[in-house]
């Protein structure tokens, strides 16, 4: 398994924050310099932003744009060792003193996954996914399924096939990273969670401090946004429902 850790230049603090949760933890990371949106202008040739406006609801943020590329970017790189597994992470988070014991025990869980999500959202106590447990893998944590949008890409563990798979069909960018990782049923592979997240958002990094800012401020007008991104949404979460519907049945005919 290689790990690695998506870093802005020009974000030290955040750097050395990281450093400290690595070595903590035990991990050694490889660091991505990640794509700065300040970099990139419009029209950009990976990026649809006529559907990104209809689909999420939002004005363009260069920010988002640099974090989707970033993880792109992570992947190819991946795809080019001769590593099964990558553990992708970014730099606002920090570890449940288990992880590594958490991983290994996932991996030999005999529950098959491509991509599992480790991180949590902003709220520490708060679960997120709307996770099903499958197997108990490490004293209070289990294998999950999630049956709703899991936001965030703070850490997780993903295998060649769905490295490929993201790499292959969401190459050009019309939805947020979180988003579009999402959607098992586009994307051909097999994602669960670990819950509770043993990775945490630290939150004097992320609220507030985040260098994407996402912001309500990039929201159009309730009139503009979502005559077209809630019929898309209720289409893709009634997609979601039924596709981890069948998956639960054919995990438990699996085990």
């Amino acid at each position: 398994m290689i790990t690695y850790l998506i870093n802005l230049k020009r974000a030290n603090d955040r750097l050395v924050s990281a450093k400290e949760a690595f070595d903590k933890a035990g991990i050694n990371f490889n660091l991505e310099v990640a794509v700065d949106g300040k970099d990139l202008s419009l029209p950009h040739k990976n990026y649809s932003e006529i559907k990104y406006n209809l689909l999420h609801g939002k004005k363009t943020n260069l920010g988002e744009l640099g974090c989707y590329f970033s993880h792109l970017n992570v992947l190819k790189k991946f795809l080019n060792t001769t590593e099964n597994w990558a553990l992708v992470c970014e730099d606002d988070i920090e570890f449940h003193e288990d992880i590594v014991e958490i991983i290994n025990n996932a991996l030999s869980s005999g529950l098959n996954f491509d991509l599992l999500r480790l991180s949590g959202g902003s709220h520490r106590n708060k679960e997120i996914g709307l996770p099903l447990k499958l197997k108990k893998i490490h004293n209070a944590f289990f294998l999950s399924l999630n049956f709703g949008f899991k936001s965030g890409t703070g850490c997780y563990l993903i295998n060649r096939l769905a490295a490929k798979n993201i790499v292959k069909k969401i190459h050009n960018m019309c939805l947020p990273i979180d988003h579009a990782m999402d959607r098992d049923w586009i994307l051909n592979h097999r994602s669960l969670t670990i819950s509770p997240a043993p990775v945490y958002l630290k939150e004097e990094l992320h609220l507030g401090n985040s260098y994407i800012q996402a912001k309500s401020e990039f929201k159009f007008p309730f009139y503009r946004r979502y005559w077209i991104m809630a019929p898309y949404r209720l289409v893709n979460e009634l997609l979601r429902l039924i596709y981890k519907i069948l998956l639960y049945i054919k995990i438990k005919i699996e085990s």
